[in-house]
């Protein structure tokens, strides 16, 4: 009986702790919108000061989000486990150490990112897309269009 009250306040302060490092993180970004907005920790987010975050969001464990060139996620927006959205890469031609090129990453309202899925520099994934566990986005995508694959293809469209 005390070993079980003791495992649950553990855990209670685990989440607490949770709690407090994902407002912390959400205090720094650039714009966060009135409604809900559910790190579930850990996340990590590089240039937090880059980010525009909208309503009603869930961000789901062990993602990564690399601002450093802006990143705007819009309203009702679901982002599974482990999904990576960076605005920032290295150029092919020599040299590539501390030479970065930073473009824009743009997630609409009503989009859902599956789990493992990454997001490119550059790319806009349109209102009602969804993009399909484990895809590579390294182009944009057009609204209700599902995408799967590496690199990610259009499968099919979403009603409206």
């Amino acid at each position: 009986m005390l070993s079980r009250l003791i495992g649950r306040l553990a855990s209670a302060c685990v989440r607490l702790a949770a709690d407090q490092d994902a407002a912390r993180l959400l205090a720094q970004c650039k714009r966060t919108g009135e409604g809900h907005v559910r790190l579930r920790m850990p996340v990590v987010i590089y240039a937090p000061e880059r980010l525009e975050l909208g309503h009603t969001i869930d961000i789901g464990e062990f993602t990564h989000i690399r601002a450093n060139g802006g990143v705007r996620i819009g309203d009702r927006v679901l982002i599974a486990a482990r999904v990576t959205i960076t605005s920032r890469a290295h150029p092919v031609p020599l040299p590539r150490v501390r030479v970065n090129e930073d473009r824009p990453v743009v997630i609409e309202d009503d989009v859902w990112l599956g789990a493992g899925a990454i997001v490119l520099p550059g790319v806009t994934i349109g209102r009602g897309a969804v993009v399909a566990a484990g895809a590579v986005v390294t182009k944009s995508v057009e609204p209700f269009t599902v995408v799967a694959g590496v690199p990610a293809r259009p499968i099919r469209k979403i009603p409206e």
